[in-house]
Order: structure tokens, then sequence, then C-alpha cells
């Protein structure tokens, strides 16, 4: 195995936001210790994104070997599995298409890993960047689009309920294999074209920390993410979240296997009626005008948020309810799972 990143890029129609992201790649500093490559997976782009993505590394000198691979089935977790696959490093890093890595970016990473056997997916500090003004509301709900700080102190994140989000995320690729090697299959098929779906790198955190690796933060890797004025957008954040919601009922495939510490699931822990009505009395609590006005448009109400996310888990659960039971109890007896 090599000693050093590879550094995976998943890209769908990109074309736009590439140059920054490639030219920040191209800029990361190694060391004699350990070197790098770059992995554009194209995942069924409709634009020029791979032939844009060879001419700038080219006409930026790419220091590290480079390769562009064609994913088509679209979805992040498939391209990032694509991704792994055909890597070569000890250590692989997500860098979404929109994100710009600081120089020590690498250096900094490799200190850490080499460091701790035991962390399997270590990330950073994200500051968020766009070509507009951020709103006012921006700074309260920043969290949602992967920007500021993952945890508030450095070292293990140990809230079970804790992850790290993709930008940046570096994963020990013995960890990622075994969890593959031992069947392990994402649940989601996380971002999706222009959808707005996502939670592939919250759902891998869960994994790994079943199977018993570390999930790390810390403050000394930075990168820049840049948010196009079209995402920030009241309305835009809105589907965001109702989008997370929807993710949030797959996760309780593995939080209430955290919470089962090797035991067999109880039935009423997986039946999704008792979590559909406790979504129902959830949406009461808001009040009756709350729900009432919620298709006005609201603008910085965090309440309205909150709401969003509830109507996400009520439509996966309605979606998932044939499924529910089963997809907790089968994920609890996986064998990449280590249960103390």
């Amino acid at each position: 195995m090599k000693k050093g990143f590879s550094i995976i890029v998943c890209c769908y129609n990109s074309s736009e936001l590439l140059k920054d992201t490639l030219r920040s790649l191209c800029s990361l500093i190694t060391s004699d210790d350990f070197s790098a490559e770059i992995i554009i997976i194209d995942n069924a782009s409709t634009d020029s994104t791979s032939d844009f993505a060879q001419k700038l590394l080219n006409e930026f000198k790419c220091p590290f070997d480079f390769r562009i691979e064609y994913e088509p089935i679209q979805g992040l977790s498939y391209a990032r599995k694509k991704g792994i696959e055909i890597s070569a490093y000890e250590y692989i890093l997500f860098c979404d298409d929109d994100n710009r890595l600081n120089e020590n970016y690498l250096l900094n990473s490799f200190s850490i890993m080499e460091n701790n056997s035991e962390i399997g997916a270590l990330g950073g500090v994200s500051e968020p960047v766009s070509d507009v003004a951020f709103p006012e509301w921006f700074e309260d709900f920043k969290q949602s689009y992967s920007a500021g700080k993952q945890s508030d102190s450095n070292g293990e994140i140990k809230s079970e309920l804790h992850s790290l989000w993709g930008a940046g995320m570096v994963l020990r690729r013995k960890a990622i294999e075994d969890l593959y090697k031992n069947g392990f299959h994402s649940l989601l098929s996380d971002r999706t074209g222009n959808a707005l779906s996502s939670g592939g790198d919250t759902e891998l955190c869960y994994a790994l920390r079943l199977a018993g690796w570390k999930i790390w933060f810390d403050d000394s890797l930075k990168l820049r993410h840049f948010l196009p004025g079209r995402r920030l957008t009241w309305n835009y954040l809105r589907e965001l979240n109702r989008g997370f919601g929807r993710q949030k009922i797959n996760f309780d495939a593995y939080l209430k296997n955290f919470s089962s510490n090797g035991k067999e699931v109880m039935n009423k822990d997986t039946d999704w009626t008792k979590r559909f009505f406790f979504m129902i009395k959830k949406m009461r609590s808001y009040g009756f005008r709350k729900i009432i006005n919620f298709r006005n448009h609201n603008t910085g109400d965090p309440e309205i948020i909150r709401m969003e996310k509830t109507i996400g888990c009520m439509q996966e659960l309605l979606r998932l309810k044939n499924e529910y039971g089963k997809m907790i109890t089968e994920t609890g007896k996986s064998r990449w799972i280590r249960h103390k």
C-alpha cells in the first residue's frame, strides 16, 4: 500500500466549479514521507466535466498522478465507492467539487492519521465563501451547508449522534475496506444529480463507529467551501433540511444499534408506526398558527426549518414502512459491527 492520499473528487456537471478546486489540489504540499493521487469521478455528467478537468490538470501542471473515471450510476455514494475501489493510497480524502483545500491539508492530515491508528475518519474546519453577500440568517444555519467547525474541541468526537461531513473527510483505507469486505452497503444513494438528497458521509461515520473506529476532528485542517448564490436562498435551505429529515430515518438503522449495545433490538424499537406517531406529536407541538402559516416564506425562522425536517422524516417513514423494522434488525446482524 502506498503511503499518502488518494484524493477523490466526485463531479456532476461541475465545469463551473472545478477551476479553483483543482488549482488548490495541485498546490497541496507533500513531503518525502508520502505522496498523493487525484481521482476525478464523472458521475454521469451531461456537460464537459471530464474534458474540462483534464484540461485544467494539464494547465496547472499537476504534480501528482491523476486519472478521470466515469461512473454511470448517479449518486454520490456510488461515485465515492468507485473512487475508493480504483485508488492506490493508504488514506482516502473526499474533496467536493466546490472545496478549496488549504495547502497544508495533506501534511496535517498525514501527521494526525499516522499518530493515531484508531482513527477511521478525520475532518476539520470549513470556511464558507460565495460570490454574493451571505443572507442575514446564514450564520444560524451554516451547519446545513457543511460550514464552520465540526466540533468544539480537537480529538475524538464521542457523541454517537455527531459525525463529519464529506467535504474534506479523510478515511483510513483499512477501515473502509474492512466495512465493504464484511458486507457493508450504503442505505442511501446520497446526493443524486441536482436532487437535494445527502447523508452518505454521516452514514459512513456511523458505520465506522459501530465497527470500532474513532471519528476525529482537528482544526488544523482547513478548507474554503464555495457556495453559489442560488444555494443561499431561504427556499433552498428549507428543501435541503427536508432532505435531512428523510435521511434521518435511515440513520435509525445505526443509532438504534448503538443503543442496543450488541443486544437484539426490541420489536417496539423497530415499529415504524410508533416512530410516525411520535413525529405527528412533534408537528402538533409547533402549534396550529405555525402549521397553517407553514407555506408562507417565514424567512429566518428556525422553527420552520425544524418543521421541514419533521415532514421529511414522516415522508420517509411512509415510504419505508414495510422495510423500516427489517432495515434496523438486519443492520444489527451485520458482520462489520464490533459489539462492545
